[in-house]
């Protein structure tokens, strides 16, 4: 929400030169409340800007200490947003209520929350805030407040003084989830409680003060999301480490089927950005998490129940058909080539050949088995990353001849892919040359010359002769040099748009 300081940032730089001038006359007016335009008072702008003394003398005068402006700003929700202890104490002792809401319910203590200033909370408080107040737009208290800004001693105070460490902000039930295009939409429902907003921001010693007084540790968003699972969405490793310590229900597991330990795998890999990003502040990394969730009994073959959020939605939406409906945590990693998160998983169990709803296991993932469009999940994933992975799964019992649902096989990924290596290394293994996909019965050998009907959004299919010729001379003879085009699909015509 807005505060009421952001709110008078326009009106004040239109006045603030008068304001320098007429200040301190107003103060002795003969009407003391007279307004601005926007309903400001000479009160409301001596709070605003912090300035006690004239804050004094106006109330001397007679000054209105709850008069609000067209914006719903007062004395006290001003001295309150800056955490003022001193002017919010000549406020209340000339008569101001402790809790002066404005029109959406937001208190002084909410405003106060946010500032870290215990000492102007524990003046609302004694002067009979209510510390379980409501604000009526999104249902968030002082204590939520608190704990969305990393504010650990304002909420010890706050639970000290019996706020619900459970509450829960409002749940918003979109009505319209689906566009006339026919795609969900993916919106934020609300419904956090502060140990969630402890979580998503990281502050350990919030949620100290949160469990001691008797917070749920494993109490979920709306969409199932737990506390745990927050934390690791938003690469807390630190704090989801400390959860994990604490007892947290480790295989928890979220609308989608997203438990913890398929969440750590997947951040533990995230694509960095384009620009430099800042280092994170934690002790603990990705993998230690995966560690400690294993050892605590986290599954390791736990699958997804259904695709989960798109990162990205123009590049996963169409390229990431591996990160589906029963997906695995190794499964997640073989497409990441994250050889150190296998090793793991295959330590404490995993199933090396579980594959996902369309039968493709973790050693095809890493391979290279899906389309090369940039999905955000193994974006940068080079060969030597496959050939590592691979090796890894194929000693664990990976079937290197397994054919998903299309009809494709390691060798396929490998070959689309030109990965020229990992191709000698798969027919050294046993895998098969001739296999034919369900689509026009394509082979490895297509595949490496670039032979397949790309999907939505999917790139010019790319050739990669070395591979070809490698897969020629190990014995491949199947190939279908008349595609494209495919057959009963019509080539496209590109109209040049036609100037005015």
């Amino acid at each position: 929400m807005s505060s009421p300081r952001n709110r008078l940032a326009a009106p004040l730089l239109c006045v603030a030169a008068v304001l320098a001038v007429t200040s301190a006359a107003r103060a002795f007016s003969a009407d003391v409340n007279a307004r601005e335009a926007d309903g400001s008072t000479a009160l409301l702008w001596a709070a605003h800007r912090g300035d006690a003394d004239e804050v004094k003398q106006l109330i001397r005068a007679g000054a209105d200490v709850s008069a609000a402006n067209r914006y719903g700003a007062t004395p006290m929700s001003e001295a309150a947003t800056a955490g003022d202890a001193t002017i919010l104490a000549l406020l209340l002792k000339a008569g101001a209520d402790a809790n002066s809401p404005n029109a959406e319910g937001q208190t002084a203590l909410m405003a106060v929350a946010r500032t870290g200033n215990v000492e102007a909370a524990k003046l609302l408080l004694r002067h009979g805030a209510n510390v379980n107040a409501q604000e009526q737009w999104a249902g968030q208290t002082a204590l939520m407040w608190a704990a969305a800004q990393s504010q650990p001693e304002m909420v010890k105070l706050l639970v000290k003084h019996r706020a619900d460490v459970n509450a829960r902000a409002v749940v918003r039930e979109w009505p319209r989830k689906v566009t006339a295009e026919g795609r969900p939409k993916d919106m934020n429902r609300g419904g956090l409680t502060p140990l969630l907003y402890a979580a998503r921001e990281g502050c350990i010693e919030c949620a100290r003060y949160l469990l001691a007084a008797g917070a749920d540790i494993d109490l979920p968003d709306p969409d199932n999301t737990t506390p745990l699972l927050l934390a690791l969405m938003n690469l807390r490793w630190d704090f989801a480490s400390y959860l994990i310590t604490a007892g947290a229900d480790v295989n928890a597991w979220d609308f989608w089927g997203q438990a913890p330990l398929y969440m750590a795998v997947d951040m533990n890999t995230l694509p960095r950005g384009g620009r430099i990003d800042l280092p994170s502040g934690d002790k603990t990394a990705g993998i230690d998490v995966i560690r400690m969730l294993l050892e605590a009994g986290a599954n390791p073959n736990a699958q997804l129940k259904l695709r989960p959020p798109y990162r990205n939605v123009p590049m996963d939406r169409y390229a990431d058909r591996i990160l589906t409906t029963g997906a695995t945590p190794l499964l997640r990693a073989a497409k990441a080539g994250d050889t150190p998160a296998l090793e793991l998983l295959l330590k404490h169990h995993a199933l090396v050949d579980l594959p996902n709803m369309d039968n493709i296991t973790p050693l095809m993932a890493a391979a290279g088995a899906g389309r090369p469009t940039g999905a955000t999940r193994g974006k940068f994933k080079t060969e030597s990353d496959a050939v590592a992975s691979y090796r890894i799964l194929k000693a664990a019992g990976g079937d290197v001849n397994i054919a998903s649902r299309a009809g494709e096989t390691a060798l396929h990924g490998a070959a689309l892919n030109g990965w020229t290596s990992l191709v000698e290394i798969l027919v050294a293994d046993g895998a098969r040359l001739e296999v034919q996909a369900v689509q026009a019965g394509l082979t490895p050998l297509d595949f490496a010359l670039g032979r397949y009907q790309p999907a939505f959004l999917e790139p010019k299919p790319r050739a990669y002769e070395k591979t070809a010729a490698l897969l020629r001379s190990l014995g491949a003879k199947i190939e279908h040099p008349n595609l494209p085009p495919w057959p009963g699909v019509p080539t496209p015509t590109i109209t040049a748009a036609v100037p005015d």
